[in-house]
């Protein structure tokens, strides 16, 4: 809608998880780093902890996107509301395994045998659940960190990254057991002032904007960072919001002016 206006070749504050649009900051450089450490050096399980829209589920993206599709086989599990059973299905439908299986101890066994073959094969298979803080039971809990006790030597066969909002860690403190078994633990925390402008002109970038300066200023950036408290959702939602302000105001900018009258329309305050 605005991407001419503004020299746009794509839509450049999408709220989709591409990871091309992934602002790295430190934290998230941070988090990515020692994800990566997990899985690629085989240490068996770990969890990325955080708020609502602090850009967790692009991590993951990111993070599966920079695994070799010949080394590893993932298995990405984004609605964990699911029966112990049936994660163990769905871990073997997504590694190409399918079965009429219903008997728990059969499926189990069945599982031990495919991840065997998968290691075999030169894959290693990662189970990254999404919104892990969803998974209702501690049984469910147990039953992942079973799977970790299926080892070749000294290597996992599966690796377990859980990825939640905040309310992953008092479920996990009921699960001692799984707990202890978490090599990595990291947090996502909220951006800077100054890591927002760069978020902003990074996303812009990525979507073709090829001016040398951004069209938000110093002061817009101020009051987008004030408005979103440093949560890249709503910096993204903001920004987005302010970019449609200004092409129907025919301005050349965004100023701190507009961009808290983005703000106030969004949050339904009055005039």
């Amino acid at each position: 809608m605005y991407e001419e206006y503004w020299g746009l070749k794509e839509q450049a504050f999408g709220l989709t998880p591409d990871p091309r649009f992934l602002y790295r900051s430190q934290g998230h450089e941070d988090v990515l780093t020692m994800l990566h450490h997990a899985v690629t050096r085989n240490k068996g399980a770990a969890v990325l902890w955080g708020d609502v829209g602090l850009g967790k589920t692009t991590i993951s993206r990111t993070l599966i996107q920079g695994l070799p599709a010949d080394h590893y086989s993932v298995v990405l599990i984004v609605n964990p509301i699911l029966t112990p059973t049936q994660i163990v299905q769905e871990i073997l439908h997504q590694i190409g395994v399918e079965t009429t299986i219903k008997n728990r101890q059969a499926l189990i066994q069945l599982l031990h045998e495919s991840l065997l073959a998968e290691h075999a094969a030169g894959r290693h298979v990662v189970l990254m659940i999404d919104e892990a803080h969803l998974v209702r039971s501690t049984a469910t809990l147990e039953e992942l960190r079973l799977l970790l006790n299926w080892q070749m030597n000294d290597q996992f066969l599966i690796s377990l990254v859980l990825i939640g909002q905040n309310e992953l860690r008092p479920k996990l403190a009921k699960a001692p057991a799984l707990e202890s078994r978490l090599a990595i633990k990291c947090a996502l925390s909220p951006l800077s002032a100054i890591e927002t402008g760069e978020m902003v002109l990074h996303r812009m970038r990525v979507a073709g904007y090829s001016a040398e300066n951004s069209p938000f200023t110093p002061d817009a950036v101020f009051q987008l960072h004030k408005a979103s408290k440093g949560y890249p959702r709503i910096i993204t939602t903001l920004a987005d919001q302010a970019l449609i302000f200004g092409m129907a105001h025919k301005a050349q900018h965004i100023d701190g002016f507009m961009m808290h009258d983005t703000w106030r329309q969004f949050s339904g305050e009055a005039a």
